[in-house]
């Protein structure tokens, strides 16, 4: 049995301390609304507006948005059109702030470079004995990259599938399906 005194409880973190509201009424020649030690809504943590308690609601509405949240003390994920953005519950809403841009860098060829710069090499995969490369373009309205042999002028031909490019992901299903790696031997790949 594990000594009592020695084991310790799991406490979670304090709530968001909100100062508590004064109760005297505005002064009459302020302008504000609000006395300046009280708490304006815009003020409050993130949490407490949107009125999260624990993880049995994980959607929560506010300000017109969508967020979700797996808990008091986690992170909130809003969802726009375009991406996901992650807010500090313990801090309140804030339009901007710092924000990650994703960028990918690509050789002379425009091939995608892994993260020591090198050129992405599809491992195994080759068409007509041909290396294959993942091109920095994607397929339009998606994150799937595309992928190109290079001729002897260094000039990228992609492979095709019924016209439409075949990405990264489809020449690995389709490298896994052969013991050589050849993808010519499918007859519906294609090249330009």
């Amino acid at each position: 049995m594990p000594d009592e005194d020695r084991q310790r409880d799991f406490s979670p973190p304090p709530p968001s301390a909100v100062p508590p509201v004064q109760q005297q009424p505005p002064d009459q020649n302020s302008p504000d609304e609000f006395p300046p030690d009280e708490v304006r809504p815009e003020n409050l943590p993130l949490v407490d507006e949107l009125g999260i308690v624990d993880i049995e609601e994980p959607l929560a509405g506010g300000r017109g948005r969508l967020f979700s949240a797996a808990g008091r003390y986690s992170p909130l994920v809003e969802f726009t059109e375009e991406y996901v953005i992650m807010h500090p519950p313990q801090l309140p809403f804030s339009e901007d702030g710092p924000a990650e841009e994703i960028r990918t860098h690509v050789d002379g060829r425009g091939v995608l470079l892994d993260e020591l710069g090198e050129p992405k090499l599809i491992a195994g995969a080759k068409f007509k004995g041909m290396l294959l490369w993942c091109l920095g373009e994607q397929l339009p309205g998606t994150s799937k990259y595309l992928v190109a042999w290079f001729d002897s002028q260094n000039k990228p031909h992609k492979l095709y599938v019924n016209e439409e490019p075949l990405t990264l992901d489809v020449v690995f299903r389709l490298r896994n399906k052969t013991h050589d790696g050849e993808l010519s031997f499918f007859a519906d790949v294609t090249t330009d």
